[in-house]
């Protein structure tokens, strides 16, 4: 016992020695050191292992830095932003990923962090890289202008990786998911938006459908939630009008984000809950000690989570914490807007019509009071006027001429000179060709014979066709018992529910069965990307009210059953097939009359209706 205190009181004095004489060289305080404990082998001994062991954290701590003045060595460049972009990460997080990977997972946050850059070097250049003792070997330049990067599209090489997206740089995550989706260049309106929402500018989204609004508004947030990871205390909040949308959007931000910060709501819970019971999104919040900060529902999910809906003994959420989340919300945003607001089609509706209050205004509206307007708000939708910018100015307590400005496709394209609060700026993609069918007579029993004989002659040109059958909300029937009609007639394939799919085991995997029913994987990845020619047909049938936003991915046809509701419905109907610039078709089968009502929208619409009859559908170019 006496032994151990006289070394540690000669490690003390040592130390008080060294500190106390900062001219001293370094070498001379260990040599003094070391003969002041020269009489004692186990203070040697100590001394010995400690040096050694600080000599160790020295190397290990060590950032590969660049020469100003020698030659440039883009690897380097490359390997210190991938180095530091892993540093931001918990080191818990990192060591999942080596796991993942099949990588050691010994060592320091630093150790893991190289660990890691060096490994995704290898996989962007196909060729050996420097790691933490090796050689280095040689590689192709870097490459990071656009420009050359397209060029480099129609050769052999492959980009696996993309550095910054609409100026935006991109965590090693959301690199990997671009470049495996070949996102190379944003479109129009992630092009226009993105900055924007970077610098947290409030705006309202205007584009046709499909043409990326979706990653627009998502990619800044699951970038700030990799660059900030220290703000622990701020949340963002993402509304859609139904729960499939919303776990299509749940889909993609769990693909972007760090792990465990996602939390998809399916149905009302606690949203101060770690959110480790969560099943919608795959999350092992106890294993990465994080807590979710983006959370996604629909907007009636969200306000019932937040006040009850009065069946309820009381809130899933108890109000301090209601009111402590809602004041620390940061962002808030609404897809497809225009269904969930009470937009009034005109100013003089507002005196007859009392305006019912829906959950997304109520829970944007309590965010804004409760935060002094400090949040920002993003709006997202194709059909944008007038009188929803007036709703969104009401809710959010502004004057009208205050509403967040309009952001349009044109603005990063360069389009000018037009008014989008009075003009349509958005119309159905051109790579849509929309043809009606009139019916003898206009009973649902009539419409929907026609509808399986359509069906019958798309099948039978293209034996794989995916096919989305639409029933209008004037058709007069609903999805059961028009399923129940087209099994009667022998429809081949057979007829199934959208919604039934997406709760087939009655749990709340709804992410990956939404992936399962729409063959969508990750972010604008398909999962049978090897295996077009072999993927089986299908007829899946919804409503109208229930399709806004989805994607399937490689829809070929839409069948519309009745006329829609009107020129904006049938726009986000037409939105479903023809994404992304891919060829579709779209249906519309009713009577004489609704097809003359139809073929009047051509020029509010800015397409062109050709009529059709069923016997000339399988002479069609399909």
């Amino acid at each position: 016992m006496q032994r151990r205190l006289r070394v540690l009181f000669t490690l003390w004095l040592a130390r008080d020695l060294m500190a106390f004489s900062p001219a001293l060289p370094l070498s001379c305080r260990q040599s003094t050191f070391l003969c002041s404990s020269k009489s004692d082998p186990l203070a040697q001994d100590a001394l010995e292992k400690t040096a050694s062991h600080l000599e160790k954290l020295k190397r290990q701590r060590q950032v590969p830095k660049i020469e100003e003045n020698g030659p440039y060595d883009p690897l380097s460049v490359e390997r210190e932003k991938l180095y530091r972009q892993y540093l931001l990460q918990a080191a818990n997080a990192l060591k999942v990923e080596l796991k993942a990977r099949k990588l050691p997972r010994n060592g320091r946050k630093p150790d893991l962090a190289m660990r890691l850059a060096a490994d995704d070097l290898r996989k962007i250049y196909g060729e050996s890289v420097k790691g933490e003792e090796d050689e280095d070997v040689p590689i192709k330049q870097l490459i990071a202008d656009d420009d050359i990067l397209n060029e480099m599209l129609d050769t052999t090489i492959v980009v696996k990786r993309l550095i910054d997206f609409a100026g935006l740089k991109l965590s090693p995550v959301a690199g990997d998911a671009l470049g495996r989706a070949k996102f190379i260049k944003p479109s129009p309106i992630q092009a226009a938006a993105i900055p924007r929402l970077s610098r947290g500018e409030s705006c309202i989204l205007h584009a046709e459908t499909g043409s990326g609004k979706t990653l627009a508004f998502l990619l800044p947030l699951t970038e700030y939630l990799w660059t900030q990871g220290q703000d622990r205390d701020s949340f963002a909040v993402v509304m859609a009008p139904t729960r499939e949308l919303a776990s299509q959007i749940a889909g993609i931000a769990a693909v972007l984000a760090p792990p465990g910060t996602i939390r998809f709501i399916s149905r009302p819970a606690d949203l101060m809950a770690d959110g480790s019971k969560e099943r919608g999104v795959p999350i092992d919040v106890d294993e990465l000690g994080t807590k979710p900060r983006l959370f996604i529902g629909s907007a009636k999910t969200i306000m019932h989570s937040l006040y009850g809906d009065g069946k309820m003994p009381a809130p899933p959420t108890r109000k301090p914490e209601a009111m402590e989340f809602l004041k620390n919300v940061r962002c808030i945003v609404m897809d497809e807007v225009d269904r969930m607001l009470a937009v009034q089609k005109s100013r003089a509706e507002k005196q007859y019509k009392k305006i019912h209050e829906k959950p997304a205004a109520v829970v944007c509206s309590a965010v804004t009071r409760l935060t002094l307007g400090r949040v920002q708000i993003v709006a997202a939708s194709a059909t944008v006027g007038r009188p929803l910018r007036r709703e969104l100015a009401r809710v959010l307590g502004l004057p009208p001429q205050e509403c967040p400005p309009v952001v349009c496709a044109s603005d990063a394209t360069g389009g000018a000179g037009k008014d989008v609060a009075t003009t349509r700026a958005v119309t159905i993609p051109d790579s849509v060709t929309n043809y009606v069918v009139p019916t003898a007579g206009s009973s649902p029993g009539q419409v929907l014979t026609a509808a399986y004989q359509v069906i019958q002659s798309l099948t039978a040109v293209k034996s794989n066709a995916r096919i989305l059958l639409v029933l209008s909300k004037g058709f007069g029937m609903n999805t059961q018992n028009s399923i129940g009609a087209l099994k009667h007639f022998g429809c081949q394939p057979v007829p199934q529910n959208l919604l039934d799919m997406l709760e087939a085991d009655g749990t709340d995997h709804i992410i990956e069965l939404y992936r399962e029913v729409s063959g969508a994987d990750g972010v604008g990845q398909s999962r049978h990307q090897n295996d077009k020619a072999t993927i089986s047909g299908y007829v899946l049938v919804t409503g109208e009210d229930t399709v806004r936003g989805l994607h399937l991915d490689g829809l070929d046809y839409v069948l519309v059953l009745g006329r829609p509701n009107g020129p904006d419905e049938y726009t986000h109907i037409a939105g479903r097939t023809g994404r992304a610039g891919t060829a579709g078709k779209v249906f519309s089968i009713m009577s004489e009359s609704d097809s003359a009502s139809l073929v009047s929208w051509s020029r509010m619409l800015g397409v062109e209706f050709h009529t059709i009859s069923n016997p000339q559908i399988k002479s069609l170019e399909l």
